[in-house]
C-alpha cells in the first residue's frame, strides 16, 4: 500500500478505472402493463405474468411442485465494509463453502459510504458477490431529491472507487428500513434500479415470495409510507429515460421483502440480529433453523439471513450461524446461497433444482467484466467539505475530494 495525496495520479497501475456502464435493455413484456406512476390496483394474475410481472404472495413461481423448488437462501450484510468486519466475511464466504453445484456461496452487501474501504468492496465484487446501495448519509425522511442524492450518489461512489459496474448495482435497502413511499420508488424507477429490499413482511406462514410493483402490495405495510403507485417495466422503441440514453426497455421494480422471523419466545423481527437472540450457540442454531424450516417445509419462499456485521462479534452468534450454514450445505442438496439478483433471475425463469446445473446464473464462471481483487490499494489522503483530511482506500484513481452528496470527488 502507499498513501497518495489528492493531487497525485492514483491509478497505481493496478486497476484501470471502470467506464460507466449502459443498463442492458430487455425484451418487451408479453402482456400490457399498467401506466407508470398511476395508482396501483390489485394484482391481476391474468395480466401479471412472468418473466416481467409477478404478484407475489404464497404461490410458487411457475407453479412448480414444492419438491422441485430449490430453497434459495439470501445472506445479506448492511452498512460499511472495512477492517472491523472483513475477517467475518473472509471466514463465512472465503473458506471453501460451496453450493450443491460446486460453486461458491454468495451474499449481497448493502454498502453505506462512511468508513467503507472501497478496496474491500472491489474484492467482494470480484468474487461474485452482489453490491447494492445503502445511502451516503444514512438519513431518513427524505424527499425525492434526497433519495436520489443518497442512493444514486452511493451507486456512483461504489462505481468510481469500488470498481463496481453501474449496471450491476441493481438494488438498494433504505437506512433503518424506513421506506420512503412513492418518492423513493419513483426515484428508483426513473434511475432504472431493479429492486428494493426494505419492506418487512409480517405474513410468514407460509412465507411471502418477492413480487413486482406493477400492482399494489398485497401484504401489510409494516413501516409507512409504503408505495401506492405502479412501477412497471417500460418498453418503447427509441424511448429515453433519465441518464440512460438509447435504451429501449426498462426494468420494472421488484420488492424483495424481509419476511419476518419468529424468535424462540414468539416475538417477530425483520432482521436476524433484531431478534431476541439466545445466550449460547445451540440456541442461535435452533432459532435460525426454526425459521428456515418454516420456509423449507412449506412453499420454499426465499429464506433471508439479514444481518449487521457487529452481531458476529459475539462468539456464540458466529459459531451458531456457521453451524447452520455448514449443516444446510451438508445435509440439504436443494439449498443454494445466492444473491438478490440471482434470486430475481430464478423467479423469472423457475427451474427445478435438479436442473440447476444447466442454469448458468448459479455457475462458477468468473464475470470477465468484473475487476480483479484489490490486493494493493491506494490510500488516498483527501480533503473533505468539513475542511478536515479523510482517508479512502481504493484500487481506482484517488478522488480529488472526499466523496459526498452532490460531489463524487471527481
Amino acid at each position: 500500500m502507499k498513501t497518495i495525496n489528492s493531487n497525485d495520479s492514483a491509478s497505481n497501475g493496478r486497476s484501470n478505472p471502470i467506464n460507466s456502464s449502459q443498463i442492458v435493455s430487455r425484451p418487451p413484456p408479453l402482456f400490457q402493463t399498467p401506466l407508470p406512476f398511476s395508482t396501483a390496483t390489485k394484482c391481476n394474475e391474468n395480466q401479471c405474468k412472468l418473466p416481467d410481472c409477478f404478484c407475489g404472495g404464497t404461490e410458487i413461481p411457475g407453479g412448480l411442485p414444492v419438491k422441485d423448488v430449490p430453497q434459495l437462501v439470501l445472506i445479506s450484510f448492511d452498512d460499511a465494509v472495512n477492517d472491523v468486519n472483513w475477517h467475518i466475511y473472509e471466514e463465512l464466504l472465503n473458506s471453501g463453502r460451496s453450493n450443491p453445484n460446486g460453486c461458491p456461496i454468495k451474499a449481497t452487501f448493502y454498502v453505506s459510504h462512511e468508513w467503507t474501504d472501497y478496496s474491500q468492496v472491489q474484492t467482494l465484487y470480484s468474487r461474485g458477490h452482489e453490491i447494492a446501495s445503502h445511502s451516503i448519509t444514512f438519513g431518513e425522511s427524505y424527499d425525492k431529491l434526497q433519495w436520489y442524492k443518497d442512493i444514486v450518489g452511493q451507486r456512483d461512489i461504489l462505481h468510481l472507487y469500488g470498481g463496481v459496474n453501474k449496471a450491476d448495482i441493481r438494488g438498494m435497502r433504505a437506512p433503518f428500513l424506513q421506506v420512503g413511499g412513492n418518492k423513493q420508488f419513483e426515484m428508483l424507477h426513473e434511475e432504472n434500479f431493479t429492486y428494493d429490499s426494505s419492506m418487512p413482511v409480517f405474513e410468514n406462514s407460509p412465507p411471502f415470495w418477492p413480487y413486482t410493483l406493477d400492482y399494489s402490495i398485497n401484504h401489510e405495510c409494516m413501516i409507512a409510507p409504503c408505495p401506492t403507485k405502479s412501477f412497471p417495466g417500460i418498453f418503447s422503441k427509441g424511448m429515453r429515460r433519465k441518464n440512460l440514453i438509447d435504451s429501449i426497455s426498462f426494468e420494472g421494480l421488484w420488492e424483495i421483502g424481509l419476511v419476518m422471523w419468529q424468535d424462540l419466545q414468539g416475538g417477530r423481527c425483520s432482521m436476524g440480529d433484531a431478534c431476541s437472540n439466545p445466550p449460547d450457540a445451540k440456541g442461535v442454531y435452533e432459532l435460525i433453523m426454526k425459521n428456515f424450516k418454516r420456509h423449507y417445509n412449506s412453499n420454499r419462499a426465499p429464506f433471508g439471513l439479514y444481518y449487521h456485521s457487529a452481531w458476529f462479534n459475539s462468539e456464540h452468534h458466529r459459531s451458531g450461524f456457521i453451524r447452520v450454514i455448514d449443516d444446510l450445505l451438508t445435509y440439504y442438496k436443494d439449498v443454494y446461497f445466492v444473491t438478490k439478483w440471482e434470486l430475481i433471475q430464478w423467479i423469472r425463469n423457475p427451474t427445478p433444482f435438479k436442473e440447476l446445473y444447466r442454469f448458468n446464473l448459479f455457475g462458477c464462471s468468473r464475470d470477465p467484466n468484473r475487476p480483479p481483487p484489490c490486493l494493493h490499494p491506494n490510500i488516498c489522503n483527501v480533503g473533505s467539505n468539513s475542511g478536515s483530511s479523510r482517508f479512502l482506500k481504493t484500487c481506482q484513481p484517488c478522488p480529488k475530494r472526499y466523496p459526498w452528496l452532490d460531489d463524487n470527488g471527481q
